[in-house]
């Protein structure tokens, strides 16, 4: 049932996102842009298509072997990333409870529009950090990694990995994109110990570059 109704939160405009630094669970947006979203890999692939709104999402919720699910909110353009690219990424880390956790643009409470901070502005985004790395280098937690092949430049994808494919401990040596702070890293620490199988962390990534 939580995950169902996390599901309902899930297809949202393709730009929103609302990183949150307080502990509470992520508020929607008000009108015009529909809150950041969330689904669980245990929800079956049919009820994710039967939420998608017309005019949400560009493309169906993909589910990869792996367990690894996506969905475009943008398409970009040029070539797709593959492996050997090298990607510069605009990220945000949810947990599966919609738990703001961290992101590129760090821990901000708010920001433009009233906390909703858009993918693609260059006025925020050339402000903050991206996460660089080589496609199929290990760069990245393996089902970012696996998630992000296909992407275009100024694509946005939404990407569920279960947390067996996610961050590793200890966390100093695991793939990124790892937040440099101490309490985003115990979030993310917490959750893997829970050592449950169907746990996940969402991802909400903007591909800035591909080349």
């Amino acid at each position: 049932m939580v995950a169902r109704a996390m599901l309902a939160l899930l297809l949202g405009t393709a730009a929103a996102m609302r990183p949150q630094a307080t502990r509470r669970a992520l508020p929607s947006i008000g009108a015009g842009a529909a809150a950041a979203a969330l689904v669980g890999p245990a929800v079956a692939a049919a009820e994710v298509e039967q939420s998608a709104a017309a005019g949400r999402a560009v493309g169906a919720m993909q589910k990869l072997d792996s367990g690894v699910r996506y969905i475009d909110l943008k398409e970009g353009a040029g070539a797709g990333a593959g492996a050997g690219s090298k990607m510069t990424l605009q990220w945000v880390l949810r947990r599966s409870n919609g738990y703001f956790v961290s992101s590129s643009f760090g821990q901000l409470a708010s920001g433009p529009d009233g906390g909703v901070l858009l993918f693609g502005d260059p006025t925020i985004a050339n402000k903050f950090e991206p996460f660089i790395f080589t496609v199929g280098s290990g760069g990245a937690v393996p089902g970012l990694d696996e998630a992000v092949r296909g992407m275009k430049k100024g694509g946005v994808r939404r990407v569920v990995v279960p947390a067996p494919l996610a961050f590793s401990l200890p966390l100093n040596k695991s793939p990124g994109p790892v937040p440099d702070d101490f309490g985003s890293k115990r979030q993310i620490e917490r959750e893997l110990q829970r050592q449950d199988p169907y746990n996940y962390f969402l991802f909400e990534v903007e591909a800035t570059n591909v080349r």
